[in-house]
């Protein structure tokens, strides 16, 4: 992994569940992610912060919204991340409803049904924008479909080679995810990564665009819908996709 793949996102968890959920996922992440963690009990100020962006891309928070120090230190991190226009994804995992605005591009409530999902989801949006991706997207294209105003939605499904393309077009259609209630219906994206060994380069490049045709003829709105492709040295004979449109 070369170092824009390793400095472009970073990791913060912040707060006593914050910190407990970076523990949790740390080898999960840290290949994509350089992580920190903050103590409530900390000095947050501008120069600290200043260092703890320096570089970054985009920037995970891990906290929980019940923690009023935290959502503090999470404010004052995201809006000097907005100033940067670094794009900045919340973790909550409090399971009430966080009326505060913390000045977040997006934010996932994770619980133990969807943690898995979102997490794959989060790396696979990482991962899209490395140089390591074959056809990777522009970190802009990012912003336009999570910092938007309204909601999205979005799933994340594995396959191994055997799934047919309507089975696997219906699996990510019908496991998706809500956040927020209004939608705009203009972008999309899907995320995907394979085995090298899953199949023939130039097949997967067909079935992904008859995939992206079906997915937008069971869609409600016409969308925009770009994607990317990373393929790994794995000899597991599997394909990952991940779906966000707002």
């Amino acid at each position: 992994m070369n170092t824009k793949d390793a400095k472009n996102a970073k990791i913060i968890g912040i707060g006593g569940e914050g910190i407990k959920t970076i523990d949790s996922i740390l080898d999960k992440v840290k290949g994509n992610m350089d992580f920190e963690k903050i103590n409530i009990n900390q000095d947050v100020d501008k120069e600290y912060v200043r260092n703890l962006l320096d570089g970054v891309e985009i920037l995970i928070l891990t906290y929980s919204s019940e923690d009023k120090r935290a959502k503090e230190i999470v404010k004052a991190i995201s809006y000097m991340a907005g100033e940067r226009r670094v794009l900045s994804i919340g973790l909550d995992t409090s399971s009430t409803e966080n009326k505060d605005e913390l000045g977040l591009n997006r934010e996932f409530k994770l619980f133990e049904d969807n943690f898995e999902k979102v997490l794959n989801l989060i790396n696979m949006i990482i991962e899209s924008i490395s140089y390591s991706c074959m056809i990777n997207i522009d970190l802009t294209d990012l912003k336009e479909v999570l910092a938007a105003d309204k909601g999205i939605k979005y799933s994340y499904e594995e396959f191994d080679k055997n799934k047919g393309i309507d089975e696997i077009v219906q699996n990510l259609v019908n496991n998706l995810d809500q956040i927020g209630n209004e939608l705009l219906g203009k972008k999309a994206i899907l995320f995907v990564d394979m085995d090298n060994n899953y199949c023939e380069h130039e097949t997967i490049l067909v079935n992904l665009n008859e995939i992206i045709t079906k997915i937008e003829e069971l869609s409600e709105n016409t969308y925009e819908m770009i994607f990317s492709l990373y393929i790994k040295e794995k000899s597991e004979g599997k394909i990952r996709f991940g779906l966000i449109y707002n």
